[in-house]
This record gives C-alpha cells, structure tokens and sequence, in this order.
C-alpha cells in the first residue's frame, strides 16, 4: 500500500506537494521552516489540506471535514520529546488512553500493553507506577510503547533521537529497521535532521524546500548529487562530508551511503595497502590535496529586509496605537466605523502579520460580540421578540473595541520583546529619579508579551499530540471533552518548566536585584519614519474624531 499525495497545498506554507511514499524507510528532511513538520500533519490527518488530495491504498484519509477512521487506524504518530506528552496517573492507564478509540476487548488491551512494554525493553512492573516518576529514557518508550500498542501499519517519527545519547541512538536506529521489517503494507516515515543516523537505513528521501518536494529520491543518488542538499539548505552529513576529503586526499572510495564502521574497514584495507606498497617500493604515495569550498545557504531575511513597521521605534508605535485607538473608541456613526475598519486593514496589510495567528486570538471575542449582538436584541416584553435597533446598538459599541484589539495585536506581532523593554525603559526613564520600579515595570511588560505567543504555541503542540493519541475524529480545531485532562497537564507541565528555565537565565544574567546598572546591547533612537508615524496616528486619530 502507497501514500499518495496529489496538489497538496496548505495556506501558502506547502505548495503543490505531490508525491508516492510507499513501504521501508523514508526520510522528509529540509532546513528548519522549510514545512517538514506541517507536511508531517497532512500526511496524519492533524491538518486539512487547503486543496489537493491524501490517499492511503485506496481510501481517501480525509471523508467530508473528518479523517476517515478505517485510515486513522492505520496511522501511529509520535512526536519530537514525546514524554512530554505523559498525563495519567499510572502507565498502564497511558496504554488504555491510547487504545481506547479502538474499542477493545480489556483482555486485548492488556496483551498490547504487555507486549508494547517488552517491545520497549520495559518491565511489566512499571504499569501500575506514575509515568511521571520514571526517568527520561523510560518516559519516552513508554510513549513510543503507547503508539506502538495500536499496532499500525504506518509509522510516523518526528525528530526521533532528539535529546539522544550516541548510544540510544544507535538502538533506535536498529528498532527502526526491525519494526520495518516486520511490517506488511505499511511503512516508516522519519523527519530528521539526523542525516548520519538514518541515511544508511534509509529507501527514499523527501527533501522539502519552500513548501515544495524538491528532490524524491534515493540516499545513494543523494550522496552522488550533493548540491541538491546544497540547494535546499541542509548541508553535508558529517560522514558524507568526511567521504569526500578522504577522496581529495586520494583514498578510492565505493559510491553510495556508507555506516560508519563500513567506511572505518575500507579506510583500514587502503591503509594496509598502502602501507605494503611503501614497504615494497620505499616511498610513499603522493596525494594530492584540493581546496574545499565552502557551502553556501541560502540567505536568512535580514532585520533591513523586512516590513517598515518592524523596523520603526517601538514609541512612535505606541503614539500611533493609542493615538488611533481614541479615534476608533470616539465612533459612534456607521461611517466612522467603515472608516475606522478600513484603517485597521490597512494596518494589518502593512504588517504582513499571519492571519492565522490573528484569527486565533481574536475568536474569542468574535464569540462574545456575537453573543452580545443577539442578547441585546432579544425582547421579552409582550412575547418574545427581537430589536434590531437594540443589536446594532450594541454592535456598533463592541465592534470599535474589537478593531483597537486587532491593532494592540499587530504592536505586539511587529515589535521584538528585547526592542519592547527598551523602548519602555527609556520612556519610563525620568520615572526612575522618582525611586519607581521602572526596570521590574519594563521587564514585567516584556515577560507577559513574551509569554502569551510562546503559551499559544505550546497550545497547538499539544492540541496536535492530543489528536494523534486520542484519534479525536473531531472536526479540526474541536476538543473532546475526555481530551481536556490530555491537553492541561501536559501543558501546565510545560509552562512551569519554561518558567523554572526563564528563573534560571535571569539569575545569571544578574537580575536578582533591580536599580543596578547594567550594560545595554540596545539603544533605540527616533528617526523620521518614527516622527512621521507618530504624526500619522495623530492626524488619523483627528480625522476619525471629525467623523
């Protein structure tokens, strides 16, 4: 049985992905942001594509806004640091958590748990212990241990031996090659950047580059074509990279992938042979050396590249936000809010902010405006009723609020936390002769402002983890009630230890007092972009208070 992936495109992030990923090994690689891993989700049914289509054999994994369960059954996901993904309160009740979309018999479940824990080199006494308590290496195969217990016939690892010594490593990459042998149907799929480990294991390999498949082919012909890893900004393994300065330096090395040890006995057996020839012919053998270029990457988007209002002053922002939030809380006529709308947007334009992260945080209130919209007009009085005068009442109240929020999110989403504090810092600066806490103030401000997207992105990680343990044939976006626990703890877990981390870097950073002097890497100053902005909110701020 094949995946078959046909026009896949995903909002702007994978464009028109098409490909066959058939039985054994394939590796997706490509640099960081290159969309390996949200490939990864449409391939598990966590996201719908935009357009195109995903098959597995022949059932389609997506039937109408739900992933088919026949498919969904098939399909084992297991994340980067995927003991991080632990929440109950024994091991054996994490297994039953994982099988229980399967509907099982308790025997049943029992015999998969039992044999997923020896798969995984676990006693049977860990079952009835916390998982919580256990150390990290028995954390992550008991996760590995829960997917495996569903017995599917496609595999899915996401950066696998991240956080891995050498030697788990080395075991994880025998595992890979027993499951796979083992299988009938299915297949194994890795994202890595760990070229060294599963290049010698590996069928095929997806280089991902832009959103698209830049190269669908084998580690072999890879290791002929390097450029195309060039290309795609990854870079050379290590012991590709080694093959080819041994080859510059005149050892006649076979073509293809080589493991380490294969590679250590052919250096070994043209040593050997050299060595003879120089005991015979009393010389040694001259080798030639070339210069090694250097690879280049792709260039990173530099700071002068992006959009002007990542570059202006965070205060001249902050005159032009508030300036023009007076004006837009000052409407009460549908043309100053068609105005004021078209304002917005045409902020929102300018940032090239992600839509998507807006949506995100403005649904809520979308809800309550809704929500206040159809209360306010309800009548009772007489009978039931509804007052569209009193819904556009209101509407026109809350909606102006909703626009000042779109545009506190984009000062946010345009302004870098370190530009933030200082910006803060030196406006607050003639507060400080006062003896007020201006730096615990600023640092304050830029810790809530660093907090709130990094708490979303843990959200939608283990919203992802959820969906894929839980095989939550929900709509995308929705959350079973049985999934909550599964989401909150995990996610507590980890904002706790971002915190313990945050504590840690502050101290060696020398803040455990405030009102000392520190050295400043940062010292922002007004240029014409910033007066001018400041101007434009002002003006905009007058026109929308005439209206």
């Amino acid at each position: 049985m094949k995946i078959v992936l046909e026009g896949i495109n995903w909002q702007g992030i994978l464009r028109n992905v098409s490909c066959e990923i058939g039985s054994g090994i394939t590796l997706l690689i490509g640099r960081t942001g290159a969309g390996k891993s949200t490939l990864l989700d449409v391939l598990t049914g966590l996201q719908k594509p935009t357009t195109g289509s995903v098959q597995y054999g022949d059932l389609p994994l997506w039937d109408g806004n739900r992933v088919n369960r026949t498919v969904q059954n098939d399909i084992g996901v297991v994340f980067q640091s995927p003991e991080q993904q632990l929440f109950a309160k024994s091991v054996e009740a994490e297994f039953a958590y994982s099988l229980k979309a399967l509907k099982l018999e308790k025997d049943e479940v029992g015999r998969r748990t039992r044999d997923a824990l020896q798969a995984m080199g676990l006693s049977l006494d860990l079952l009835p212990q916390s998982p919580l308590t256990l150390s990290g290496g028995q954390k992550r195969r008991v996760a590995l241990g829960t997917t495996l217990a569903v017995e599917p016939s496609w595999l899915f690892l996401d950066e696998p031996t991240a956080g891995l010594d050498p030697q788990s490593t080395t075991g994880l990459v025998k595992w890979c090659q027993e499951w796979v042998e083992q299988q009938a149907g299915g297949g194994l799929v890795i994202v890595t950047h760990d070229l060294d480990a599963f290049f010698p294991i590996a069928d095929r390999v997806l280089v991902v580059a832009g959103g698209q498949i830049l190269a669908d082919t084998t580690p072999d012909e890879l290791c002929a074509h390097p450029n195309v890893l060039h290309e795609a900004g990854i870079g050379l393994p290590e012991s590709l990279q080694t093959v080819i300065d041994l080859r510059q330096r005149g050892f006649k090395l076979p073509q293809g992938v080589l493991s380490p040890d294969q590679l250590a006995a052919e250096i070994a057996r043209q040593l050997h042979e050299r060595d003879r020839h120089v005991g015979h012919e009393g010389s040694a053998i001259k080798v030639e050396t070339k210069p090694q270029s250097t690879p280049t990457t792709p260039p990173e988007l530099t700071p002068a590249s992006k959009p002007l209002i990542y570059r202006l002053d965070p205060r001249g922002k902050w005159v032009f936000y508030v300036a023009l939030s007076v004006g837009l809380l000052m409407q009460s006529t549908w043309l100053g809010l068609l105005v004021g709308t078209i304002l917005t947007l045409a902020v929102l334009f300018a940032s090239q902010s992600s839509y998507r992260e807006l949506l995100r945080v403005i649904k809520p209130f979308l809800w309550f405006l809704a929500f206040s919209v159809v209360l306010s007009g309800l009548q009772f009085s007489g009978g039931l009723g509804f007052s569209l005068d009193s819904a556009l009442y209101t509407f026109t109240r809350v909606f102006k609020v909703l626009l000042v929020l779109i545009l506190g999110f984009l000062l946010s989403a345009t302004t870098g936390q370190l530009r933030m504090k200082r910006a803060l810092e030196q406006a607050l600066a003639p507060l400080a002769r006062l003896k007020l806490p201006v730096e615990a103030f600023a640092l304050a401000v830029s810790l809530l402002l660093r907090f709130i997207p990094v708490i979303l992105r843990e959200l939608q990680r283990f919203s992802r983890i959820t969906r894929a343990r839980g095989r939550s044939n929900a709509k995308l976006g929705g959350l079973r009630v049985r999934d909550i626990p599964v989401l909150v703890i995990p996610l507590l877990l980890s904002v706790l230890q971002l915190g313990e981390e945050l504590s840690t870097a502050m101290e060696a950073r020398g803040y455990q007092d405030f009102g000392k002097k520190r050295t400043q890497s940062l010292r922002l100053q007004l240029h014409r972009a910033d007066w001018l902005t400041m101007g434009l909110g002002i003006l905009l701020s007058i026109l929308l208070i005439f209206l």
